[in-house]
């Protein structure tokens, strides 16, 4: 799934909850990749390589991005 896609994914579910309000949406969208993020920061021995990690971090800020457009 693209950066793009994910983001908008992650907003639509919560644009449901909030009855289409996109802001509050984006910010809830925006909370979980941050948790996201920070999970995997402590757990990344798991990954195999810093090219993996470099390109797992890279998909989750795209998506960040994306969202906050």
């Amino acid at each position: 799934m693209t950066a793009k896609d994910k983001a908008k994914e992650l907003v639509n579910k919560f644009l449901q909850i909030y009855d289409g309000r996109v802001p509050q949406a984006k910010q809830c969208a925006l909370i979980c990749v941050d948790e996201i993020y920070k999970l995997n920061n402590l757990d990344v021995g798991r990954y195999e390589g810093e090219r993996n990690i470099e390109m797992y971090y890279s998909y989750w800020e795209e998506v960040k991005q994306e969202i906050e457009k």
